[in-house]
């Protein structure tokens, strides 16, 4: 078990406390946020000793960890300052907006031999995980191609830091997109180059999509879009089959379709899997817990240093693609 701090505790971050209640790897003990008096009842309610300030997080020799639900643009300052007080993090996304800080935090956890954790649940989502498995046993042959687009209504009507130009340049792309991406180069390994455009129709940069290349060759493309109604298409390509994954990004439905070789059977046989449902919570947990094994040293982590570092990269040559109207190598 390793007791641990949530810093920021707004709506996800209350998440975190209550999909992890009752677990046996991972207890929140102490909570930071800049607004106490507004968090003071679930505190009380949930067993947390609240501050307002991090430094008293890093400091508790009590506390093993700290879970960052704050703005993205001091993720990386913030997992620094855990390495340097010698405790493990695990961050929401995105892990960072820039190629230089994601290296940076990624490396000081590394250097300090601790855990680096990230908010990317949906990777435990049950199609998501199918969808991996049939990759990487090579069932689907060479990756040809990965497509991921979705549309939520989340950011609608929302105000505060989340909206601001500086913690989201590329608009939805940052929020929901961040998940696409992790997912994206999870499937398909490191991206070499990404071409971006984005439009603002309601609200800024509400559309966004982007043409990407994989250092290995594969191909891919992800959309996000903020002003309609929720939906999900994640759908990977191979030489031997395809997978794909509908609805929202939650879903335990796969759908494979494997081809005969025969030129009068190209149409091949489709198969609909459907798998134990893992809802948000659940897969929340899950992602806590295995942090939390890892900061034990009892599992491995699912995701590497090396990824996170990589999505940051990611997101900035996103932006400047955008932003110059080019193909920007990651």
């Amino acid at each position: 078990m390793i007791n641990a701090a949530i810093v920021g505790l707004g709506w996800w971050g209350q998440n975190h406390v209550i999909a992890t209640k009752d677990s046996d790897k991972i207890r929140f003990t102490r909570a930071v946020d800049l607004a106490p008096d507004n968090v003071r009842g679930f505190c009380d309610e949930h067993g947390l000793t609240l501050t307002s300030n991090m430094d008293d997080a890093l400091s508790d020799p009590d506390i093993d960890a700290i879970v960052l639900v704050t703005p993205h643009t001091q993720h990386a300052d913030q997992v620094v300052a855990g390495a340097k007080a010698g405790k493990h993090v695990l961050t929401e996304k995105p892990f960072a907006l820039k190629k230089a800080d994601g290296e940076r935090a990624a490396k000081a956890m590394v250097d300090a031999g601790l855990t680096l954790g990230i908010g990317h649940n949906y990777r435990y989502g049950a199609a998501i995980w199918k969808i991996k498995e049939l990759i990487d046993s090579g069932e689907l042959g060479e990756i040809h191609h990965i497509e991921g687009n979705l549309s939520h209504q989340g950011q609608l009507g929302v105000q505060g830091w989340r909206r601001s130009d500086e913690e989201a340049p590329t608009g939805g792309i940052i929020h929901f997109g961040a998940h696409v991406i992790d997912i994206l180069q999870w499937y398909g390994g490191p991206m070499r180059e990404v071409y971006a455009q984005l439009e603002s129709r309601i609200i800024t940069n509400d559309v966004g999509s982007v043409l990407v290349k994989f250092e290995n060759g594969c191909t891919g493309y992800l959309a996000d879009l903020m002003t309609t109604p929720a939906t999900f298409h994640l759908h990977v390509m191979g030489s031997k089959g395809w997978a794909r994954a509908n609805q929202w990004m939650d879903t335990n439905k796969v759908v494979t379709c494997f081809g005969a070789g025969k030129p009068e059977e190209s149409g091949g046989h489709t198969e609909e899997l459907e798998l134990p449902y893992r809802n948000i919570y659940e897969q929340v947990r899950i992602n806590d817990e295995n942090f939390a094994a890892a900061c034990m040293g009892q599992e491995n982590y699912l995701f590497t240093p090396q990824e996170m570092a990589h999505t940051a990269a990611i997101h900035e040559a996103i932006a400047k693609s955008a932003a110059s109207g080019q193909p920007t190598k990651v």
